[in-house]
């Protein structure tokens, strides 16, 4: 193309260009013997036409009958050659230039560059005025935008710049257009032509909030270069502090960008100094507390550069100032400190908030883990447990030792099959079944572990509906092989049945008929998707206790029910195909709000096969059974207002879905459309919706993503009914990606290494950025399309010239008489 023609394309991007050529046009030794041969031809016919001249036509008329007969021989020649008008088609693509920037939580790490020379570096391209410690997206968001973005500016001088964010994933933040395409969008305005193919963002964002949880390089390279769709690529920068924790291995990323001859331009950000850092790691605390009984808050801390120094570490009670104890621990030699108890006692019944503090050191790499909390939930008196069964099963033996050894329950154990002499289970011995409201009513909870109907009345299955429904006791019955027919069927204790939170299948004995009593294999236990984070499924001491209990062992035996009622929470369902009806799977276990107190149901009657595992899911799964149904009675009023998260540790940027039970003073189900919660630290606090669930009466649920590390508080009043308002809170807790934070300083070997096994590619410090656009050269390409060619021989005009001069040249022979 001439230099015209590239101006045009690059104002056009397409340029049209319209050729005349010989699409048979012969070339080398047949070119020569053609032209030859043309000579040869023309030659004869002038010498034939000075012969016949000789017989009565002038000079004149010879030469000019000798030229049409060269000119017909022309024509035909030229046929033979074949003629064409060929159309080309310019295009101009654009390279591209790749900006990455790290936008993980360990980018909002502070600085403080203990080493002089790292600290010279910063000074050079940070304002005189900036003071230290320094947040790495600052330092970015300096480099991109000093001297009126002279780095984009030069970036953009030759390619098309892409700039992303990226962390577990990348993510587009803008496209600026090249320098010249200026030049392109006025020529366009001036022709009022299409509108350019690129549209500039003007509005770059350049500020970055760094809340990834994982830092993923591989896959930010690999998309980033697939969203160019095979466009010229001039070069990849990336603004990291090399803390590549997820994807593919270096090497692997060094190979790809080799494959592809992409050079990659890396720019360091952070502090390359070993890090000094004191990490609160985990705070064990009971969840549930007596009044004036102790208890112990341990403390695990992780150190980093820390080995010989002294900690003072501080508990207090929730925002306060002012330390309910301190200890000063030693740091070993090998940066290991022993866990921190501290021992503590609570007057005050209900949720108390602890902080665990370590004063920041102005050295520290990270200043936002040294601080972490836990709630301890202080009750008035130890759970009264009244444990009622059947028969001496295994259920009933586990259990039974259970609450026993458990010094957070006094149960009193009612065994219907035991002689009347027998000696009872239990911390309290009675010898007869309650009867009054004065002996039952003293209870918080009641187990029926599979009871026989016949020694209950209508007298006494009102008085344990009365015990839930008006003073928020809790009931959980247990079915098993038997009992469960019969007890389900009593119409003496129908007032009992109408309390589960299931719906009886008039069929259940057929279902049992038809797979037998007895199963020779066991079928796998499904949770409910719904029931994640509900209290029963809860590891203490765990953020979340959805892998506890992924593995539960499987179900021999359960006795099927028809459905859940609408109000009711299903927590464990069948995971066999056969076990389901027209409602889904077998229900196993479900809970429900019943007036103020709590009721469960239990199909299985194998819990105790779970202690196979070991103690804990056994033990834990029974202990917060019995803790989620006494809630009700020991904090009074406040089972009108429940909140409930996933966990209560959650990483920044993470969203919380937030899920709050609700009823009006005469605990139905609450039938407002929303509901507003408040979500924030100290004084600081930010209104949310809660919405209600359409297919779950009672249930509204809500989402809030924290964008900063600390203790918050999410806090909902209640106003139902013109009742008294009530009062609920939930704490959780945001801390930083662990791995983000494991080890902050900036990985210099590794930024170096990815940079130079890249094809023509570099390290920077930051100090030396200004010399980078030097290194990324244009690299845009220009093709050429020829389209199909327009013939031009094959025309009638091409004819009519061919009988034109054989006309022309017969009629002057004719006229001349040399016919």
């Amino acid at each position: 193309m001439t230099a015209t023609h590239q101006l045009i394309a690059q104002i056009n991007r397409v340029v049209e260009e319209r050729r005349f050529e010989f699409a048979a046009l012969p070339t080398g030794w047949s070119a020569i013997f053609a032209i030859a041969g043309l000579v040869a031809v023309c030659w004869i016919i002038f010498a034939f036409y000075r012969t016949e001249g000789r017989r009565g036509a002038s000079s004149i008329q010879r030469m000019f009958l000798a030229v049409l007969r060269c000119l017909v021989i022309l024509t035909l020649a030229g046929i033979l050659v074949q003629p064409v008008l060929a159309t080309y088609l310019h295009r101009w693509i654009d390279s591209y230039c790749i900006v990455l920037v790290d936008d993980s939580s360990s980018m909002d790490l502070r600085d403080r560059y203990r080493e002089p020379a790292d600290a010279a570096r910063v000074e050079s391209v940070m304002p005189s005025e900036t003071v230290l410690p320094l947040r790495r997206t600052d330092v970015v968001e300096q480099l991109l935008t000093r001297n009126d973005y002279a780095l984009l500016e030069g970036l953009r001088e030759h390619n098309r710049v892409k700039v992303f964010t990226f962390s577990d994933a990348p993510e587009l933040i803008g496209t600026l257009s090249a320098a010249r395409e200026q030049i392109e969008q006025a020529g366009q305005e001036d022709q009022n032509s299409e509108t350019s193919l690129l549209t500039t963002d003007a509005a770059l964002r350049t500020s970055f909030d760094a809340q990834g949880s994982a830092t993923n390089i591989a896959r930010a390279v690999r998309s980033a270069i697939e969203s160019l769709s095979g466009a010229p690529l001039a070069g990849v920068v990336v603004f990291s502090d090399g803390g590549f924790n997820q994807g593919d291995p270096l090497e692997v990323v060094a190979r790809f960008v080799g494959e592809q001859g992409v050079p990659l331009h890396v720019v360091g950000i952070g502090d390359p100094a070993e890090p000094r850092n004191v990490r609160i790691t985990e705070i064990a605390a009971p969840e549930n507390a007596f009044e004036s009984d102790p208890f112990s808050i341990t403390v695990h801390i992780a150190t980093q550069g820390m080995a010989g120094d002294s900690l003072v570490v501080g508990l207090y009670d929730g925002d306060s100032t002012s330390p309910l104890e301190t200890r000063t621990v030693s740091v070993s030699p090998t940066d290991e400190v022993a866990p921190i108890v501290f021992t503590q006692t609570r007057e005050t019944l209900g949720r108390s908030v602890y902080r665990v503090e370590i004063p920041v050191r102005e050295d520290e790499s990270v200043s936002d883990d040294n601080t972490k909390t836990c709630t301890v939930n202080v009750i008035d008196d130890k759970m009264r447990v009244l444990l009622i069964s059947g028969s001496p099963s295994w259920e009933y033996r586990y259990l039974s030792r259970l609450l026993v050894r458990d010094e957070t329950f006094d149960v009193s154990c009612w065994l219907q099959s035991a002689d009347t002499n027998a000696v009872r289970d239990g911390n309290t011995i009675i010898d007869a079944l309650p009867a009054t409201p004065a002996d039952l009513f003293k209870y918080d909870a009641v187990v029926m572990l599979d009871p026989d109907p016949a020694e209950f009345g209508p007298g006494w299955a009102k008085l344990l509906a009365d015990f839930t429904t008006e003073h928020a006791g809790g009931v959980l019955y247990a079915a098993a092989r038997p009992y469960a027919s019969t007890f389900l069927r009593d119409p003496a204790v129908a007032r009992i049945v109408q309390l589960l939170p299931v719906t009886p299948d008039p069929e259940a004995d057929l279902i049992l008929n038809r797979v037998g009593h007895y199963q020779t294999r066991d079928w796998p236990i499904e949770i409910e998707k719904t029931a994640i984070g509900h209290p029963i499924l809860k590891r203490p001491g765990a953020s979340s206790g959805a892998g506890f209990w992924r593995d539960l062992p499987g179900v021999y035996w359960h006795y099927p029910v028809l459905r859940e009622k609408p109000v009711a929470t299903v927590l464990l369902r069948h995971g066999s195909p056969q076990m389901r009806n027209a409602y889904g799977q077998h229900v196993l276990m479900a809970t429900q709000f019943a007036g103020s107190g709590r009721t469960a149901y239990l199909g299985i009657d194998s819990t105790w096969r779970w202690r196979r595992q070991g103690d804990a899911l056994f033990n834990t799964f029974w202990v917060n059974t019995l803790r989620y149904l006494v809630e009700g009675k020991l904090l009074g009023a406040k089972q009108r207002a429940s909140l409930f998260t996933d966990g209560d540790t959650f990483q920044i940027g993470e969203a919380v879905m937030v899920t709050a039970r609700l009823f009006d003073a005469r605990f139905e189900p609450l039938e407002i459309d929303s509901v507003t919660a408040s979500f924030g630290a100290s004084a600081r606090t930010t209104d949310f919706k809660l919405n209600r669930l359409s297919d779950r009466p009672g249930w509204y649920e809500g989402r809030i993503t924290p964008n900063a590390t600390g203790h918050y508080r999410i806090a909902l009043t209640l106003h139902a009914g013109g009742a008294e308002p009530i009062h609920t809170t939930h704490e959780i807790q945001v801390v930083r990606p662990n791995i983000e934070v494991v080890n902050p300083r900036m990985n210099r070997a590794a930024l170096q290494m990815l940079a130079e096994r890249s094809p023509g590619g570099r390290y920077y410090d930051i100090d030396e950025i200004d010399s980078l656009t030097d290194s990324i050269a244009d690299h845009h390409e220009l093709t050429t399309v020829r389209s199909r060619p327009e013939q031009l021989w094959d025309r009638w005009w091409t004819l009519a010239a061919l009988i034109g001069l054989l006309s022309l040249e017969w009629a002057v022979r004719k006229w001349v008489r040399l016919l």
